[in-house]
């Protein structure tokens, strides 16, 4: 593993500073000094005669209606504010409504988006073979490339909340540049950095399958903990920014010996992050007693191990039992399903997502889209799978049938904010949270014009209709364009990534 001193790492941050101002100068940035213009302060704003799905039960909707924004956050909301010397918008006709949430997400692999696609179910079958692979070609350079533009395309489709379960960085400086791709994007959430795996091989190498994956899947070590420990010392030091520091458990967790994952989760817990991250999923075979595993999903080792709490978030979670997400619930724990990319799961034998049931056993539950090598980064396409997922089963149907769009837009709006333990500041347009906002355009001749803008937004919306982006209340998306972002340029260095990657990872060979 790759440590870096921390006089390397202030000259990270002083060229990451000087590449955000000759990006800001509109000058081509080198590959060496990769950081971007930052989104356009926040400043006072005045969305005027919107109609707005506030996503706040107290509320509801509210059409023609006017929203204050100012110093990042909600100040006002009604008919016919006064606000001189705010930057005025004219909304009507429009639906604003609150910046998305997406609670599981690796961001980093809108860097190979195509590469595999789920509806090539064989050749996506090789996916954890191919992020093998690709982890150790990239570079720093590329990890801080791909979170930036991860970000990006999280803001655009008009997603300002995230859990980027960051997964590949298995070095100091791959985690630090990924960190702080993400952070020059404004977006909020966790840069969820799992403890895990330090590969030894890379390109041109052969390697036995078996070494690749002992070394994927081990637990974390003291290198990576050292990781952790400048990530929330230097770069997520404001525990009240936007995005913060989230830790994620090591791959090796799942079936290890529950003290051991006690230890790790102790270890993690210790920095006094708010966010502790997990895949779920249930073992094909149990594993032996005293394991994290042993029973269902693990969730009753962990309970009995004292593990559980309000910082736990879980990612898929299939085959999660009643009892078990009543002990979530109990203990405050969360849960993120993906809906999109768990139409698949049926196909071995899993029950569809979870999110339907958790929600009614009272557990916080989101959704998210995963996989962004695989699936559209069209938001609303995911968040409409999340309510068609519920006819995968019969418990699913028999939640459907009391449904209204409101709450399928919750898991993306209130309740998501929520899974993430970020409700009191974002996920609905109320006075005093964060000014995480999306206006919709509904001039569009199939973007529907009867039904409650619940109805409208979740059936019909798609990511051309998101005009407006406003994270912590600067805008970062205007009249249909991001903000200082030059897609051209960017594509063009995207290609010349692939292509190297590409050739790198065709000279990597398991046996």
């Amino acid at each position: 593993m790759i440590d870096i001193t921390r006089k390397d790492f202030l000259k990270l941050s002083a060229s990451a500073a000087a590449a955000t101002a000759v990006a800001s100068a509109g000058v081509p940035v080198s590959a060496k000094a990769q950081s971007f213009a930052a989104p356009r302060a926040a400043r006072k704003t005045l969305i005027r005669n919107a109609d707005v799905l506030t996503m706040d039960p107290k509320l509801g909707e509210m059409p023609g209606t006017d929203v204050l924004i100012d110093g990042g956050k909600i100040i006002a909301i009604g008919k016919n504010i006064a606000a001189a010397d705010a930057e005025v918008i004219d909304a009507t006709g429009m639906i604003l409504m609150p910046g998305m949430t997406d609670g599981h997400r690796h961001i980093w692999e809108g860097i190979e988006a195509g590469h595999l696609v789920k509806t090539n179910p064989k050749d996506y079958a090789t996916y954890q073979t191919s992020k093998k692979k690709i982890m150790v070609c990239m570079t720093a350079e590329d990890h801080h490339f791909a979170a930036y533009l991860g970000g990006l395309q999280a803001l655009d489709s008009g997603v300002t909340t995230v859990l980027d379960y960051a997964h590949i960085q298995w070095s100091q400086d791959r985690a630090i540049a990924s960190a702080r791709g993400l952070q020059e994007t404004g977006i909020g959430g966790w840069f969820g950095y799992q403890i895990s795996h330090t590969p030894t091989y890379g390109p041109g190498d052969t390697v036995p399958m078996k070494q690749a994956d002992a070394e994927q899947g081990a637990m974390g070590d003291d290198a990576h903990f050292r990781t952790a420990d400048i990530l929330a010392k230097e770069v997520f030091s404001d525990s009240s920014a936007p995005l913060r520091l989230g830790l994620c458990m090591s791959n090796g967790a799942f079936g290890a010996p529950i003290d051991k994952v006690k230890a790790e989760m102790e270890r993690m817990r210790g920095y006094g992050i708010g966010m502790v991250a997990a895949h779920s999923h249930r073992p094909n075979k149990q594993f032996p007693a005293g394991h994290f595993g042993a029973r269902g999903s693990g969730i009753a080792d962990l309970k009995d191990a004292g593990l559980l709490g309000p910082d736990l978030h879980l990612s898929h979670g299939n085959g999660l039992t009643d009892d078990e997400l009543k002990m979530l619930a109990d203990t405050g724990g969360m849960i993120c399903a993906t809906a999109m990319g768990e139409f698949p799961y049926k196909a071995r034998g899993l029950p569809g997502s979870v999110h339907g049931r958790a929600r009614a056993a009272g557990v916080a539950v989101g959704t998210g889209l995963d996989v962004s090598v695989a699936l559209t980064q069209d938001y609303f396409e995911n968040m409409r799978c999340a309510f068609w997922n519920l006819y995968l089963d019969p418990e699913g149907v028999a939640l459907a049938k009391d449904y209204k769009s409101a709450d399928t837009l919750d898991f993306t709006t209130a309740l998501g904010a929520k899974a993430l333990r970020l409700s009191d500041e974002t996920g609905t347009i109320t006075i005093g949270k964060r000014a995480d906002l999306v206006l919709l355009r509904t001039d569009r001749y199939s973007f529907a014009i009867m039904g409650s803008l619940a109805d409208r937004v979740l059936n019909f919306a798609q990511l051309p209709d998101v005009d407006s982006v406003w994270a912590s209340g600067k805008a970062v998306k205007r009249n249909g364009q991001m903000i200082g972002v030059n897609w051209a340029t960017i594509k063009a260095r995207l290609h010349s990534i692939q292509e190297r990657l590409e050739a790198q990872t065709a000279t990597i060979n398991f046996i």
